[in-house]
Formats: C-alpha cells, structure tokens, sequence
C-alpha cells in the first residue's frame, strides 16, 4: 500500500535494486519541516516476495556528526553539504554507493553488504579535476560500468578499474537534453535496461509544445536506444505524481524487475510544500523487446492489486487531494488539513467484493457543519453528514467491485476549515 514506508518516514529520489533475494531502496531523506534531504541516508529493503514489509537498516552514510546517537560519523572529508540522490551498483561482491551533494561535489563509497554501512568516501573524478553535478546512476554493460549524471543535460563516461574516476576517452555531454526540441531532461537520470534496450529513466520538464521543455518536473519520463552511447528516444511518461500535493514539484526514481515483474519507484511530496516527500511504487507494463512502457496511473493500493476491506487508512494513502487541501504531520498523526469547500481525496483500488453492505466512517475534529459526498468511480453512493465539535462521523454505502476508486468530497461554508481529517474506515 502507498505509501509504503512509515508514514514519518520521508525517502525521495529512490534507486531501486535487487540483489540476491531482496529488493533495495537507495534514496535521500527528507524530514519534516526541513527542505530537500538532509545529512545522511539511510537503505531499506524488503523480500522479493513481500513488498508490504520492508526493513530499515539504518544510517549508512553522514556527511555531519549529528547523527552520533545513531551510531554514525561523518566520514566524508571533501564536503559537510546535503546528501542527495545516491545510487548503488555491485561489483565483485563489493557494493558502491554513488552519491551527490548540495555543493555539487559527488562521491563513492564501498560496502562488503548491499545495506551498508559504507565507507573510504572518495570523490568521483575525470582526467584528474573533480566533476560536479548532481544525481549519479551506474549500469553494468558486460563487465564494464557506466556513470550517468547532471541536470539540463545527461552526461555518461565508462567507471575506470578503481571505481572513483571516469575514462575522459569515454565522455559523452548529452545522452539526452533540456535543449530545444529535445526530451526535456530535467535531472535525475537512471540508465536501466528493458529487455535489449538502454532505458533512461528521468526527472521530466517536457511539454507538446516547441520548445519542449518548462513544464513541472513531476513526470518520470523514459528514453529508449539499443546502442548505449544513443540516439536516445523519447517515448512518454511512465508516472506523474500530480495532485499528490498542491505545491508537488518535483520527482525521482527509477524502475525495476522484481521476479516477473516491473515496478516503478517515485515519490510524492506533502505539507504543502515541494519537500517532506515520500517513497511510493507502482506495478507497471513493459514490453521487453520494443522497449515501450505504458504509463501508470499513482493508486493507493501500490505493490497489491487491491485493498481488501474492511480496513482503516490514513489519508496519506490516498493518492490525489483537491481543492487546497493537503497532508501533514502532527505528532503520531497524518491528517489531511486545510480541506475547505470543494477539498477531496481520492483513494485507488479498493476491494469492496466482500459483501455489498459497507459503512463509511470518518474520524477527525470538526470545525463547521459541513457535508462529505462519497463517489464510487464517479458514482456519489453516499453522503455523510459532519456536525461542528464532533470527532467522528458515518454513512452507509452499497458496493460490491473489486476495482473501486473512491472520492471523498467536502461542501460546506466556502471560507471556513471544515475538518481535519485523521482516518477513513470502510466497515
């Protein structure tokens, strides 16, 4: 279910990998009220076989020694700035951590175990001078490595023996670019396989219209080409996450196969703001031999197929808000606040195929007598009424689709909070 990490817990720009029988999730980590990232990563990972439960190891890298209490050390000798998106490739049973900082300065450091912790941070050079840039990606192509990076243009050079410097002989600019009419390459990049097509998975500013590029960078597009050095094609979106929040800004991640299947890995931001982002994957088609991926819509079920009910949700496991309103942070609670007239929450796909009677209850507090309409895939099946002061709420529904996309709608006096909503049950 998305997200699906702690909802406290806010991890951007994941890599995805799988190694031996678990699937790794490398990204940076923002908190809450903070900006982007912060001074350290950590590495979750779950079985291939379970991507419900997932295990936090830890602290694995600092840049500052505010995280003594954890037990990690700033290791890093170059730079104190903010750690950004990593990635992490293996390599004769070693495994690289790659990574970026706010000063533009990027490193590598080196584990005997995919979780880490890593260690013997070097900076990553090209014919002798430190590159800079940002959002590092590694792909083994025979027994050679590749190192993508940058922002506005995604530049590529072959990882020497030692792992820390790039083969100048090897540099190429822009395997995709910002430029006019070309693929609207924000950052990010993620150079992946898909059955014998190079796949570039990136952080997308592009838009129908010449010259291409200015759009919100909430789209994770793909560019595909059988030959690594290009030319890269543009073929479409793979997911968009607005509407997650309305000052959504940004996204990161990148793809996966995950025994039979594929899954994209992306976040969604919160708090009304473009950081305090959260970890969330869809299941996705990918059609291996001609390289195309159909774009996913953001669900809340995530990794199922479904939600079976009954079950309780925060609305954090919604996967859009309208009307200004957004989630937040209080405590142990994840409330969707500022919801006024016209606010709404969305929740994708819910199993109601249990039986055909339901009740909807709401929990929160009330501030204003107001009204939340229930729509079932577009289809108002219920109208709960909300008393001002009271803490709860329910309403009665007929359902019985497996595949049910939820809506729940506020009206009420149009320049007042309505409620601050903290759960959602169906019963």
């Amino acid at each position: 279910m998305n997200p699906f990490l702690p909802l406290g817990t806010y991890i951007p720009d994941g890599e995805p990998k799988v190694f031996g029988d678990r699937v790794y999730l490398y990204g940076s980590k923002d908190l809450f009220g903070g900006e982007y990232c912060c001074y350290k990563y950590h590495v979750y990972s779950a079985s291939v076989d379970n991507l419900e439960e997932w295990t936090d190891h830890g602290p694995v890298l600092a840049s500052r020694n505010d995280y003594l209490s954890e037990g990690i050390e700033a290791t890093i000798p170059w730079s104190d700035g903010l750690l950004w998106a990593p990635d992490v490739v293996e390599r004769d049973g070693k495994y690289y951590m790659y990574f970026c900082q706010s000063d533009g300065t990027e490193g590598v450091a080196e584990s005997d175990y995919p979780h880490g912790p890593f260690l013997n941070p070097r900076q990553i050079t090209m014919a002798g001078e430190n590159i800079k840039g940002i959002d590092p990606s590694v792909l083994k192509v025979g027994k050679d490595y590749y190192y993508t990076w940058g922002q506005g243009n995604c530049h590529m050079a072959k990882l020497n023996d030692d792992m820390c410097s790039l083969d100048e002989t090897t540099y190429a600019e822009a395997l995709i670019s910002r430029e006019e009419g070309k693929e609207g390459f924000h950052e990010g990049s993620s150079l992946r396989k898909i059955g014998d097509w190079f796949c570039i998975v990136y952080a997308s500013e592009y838009v129908e219209e010449y010259p291409n590029r200015g759009g919100h960078p909430t789209k994770l597009d793909y560019a595909v080409s059988k030959a690594l050095y290009g030319p890269y094609e543009r073929r479409g979106t793979i997911i968009n996450n607005y509407g997650i929040d309305p000052s959504s800004w940004n996204n990161h991640g990148s793809i996966v196969k995950i025994k039979d299947e594929w899954f994209v890995f992306y976040h969604g931001s919160s708090n009304n703001c473009k950081y305090t982002r959260r970890a969330r994957l869809e299941k996705i088609e990918v059609d291996e031999v001609n390289g195309f991926i159909k774009e996913a819509k953001m669900t809340s079920s995530g990794a199922l197929d479904t939600i079976a009910l009954p079950k309780s949700f925060s609305p954090t496991n919604a996967y859009c808000v309208e009307g200004g309103a957004y989630f937040t942070e209080k405590g142990d609670i994840f409330p969707l606040v500022n919801a006024k007239d016209g606010a709404a929450i969305n929740y994708r796909y819910l199993d109601f195929s249990a039986k055909k009677e339901w009740k909807i209850v709401l929990k929160g507090k009330v501030f204003a007598d107001c009204k939340a309409a229930v729509y079932a895939d577009g289809e108002k099946v219920c109208e709960v009424e909300l008393e001002a002061g009271s803490d709860r709420a329910e309403g009665e529904l007929m359902l019985a689709e497996k595949y049910c996309d939820i809506k729940i709608m506020f009206s009420g006096d149009k320049e007042t909070e309505l409620v601050e909503l903290s759960e959602v049950s169906f019963e």
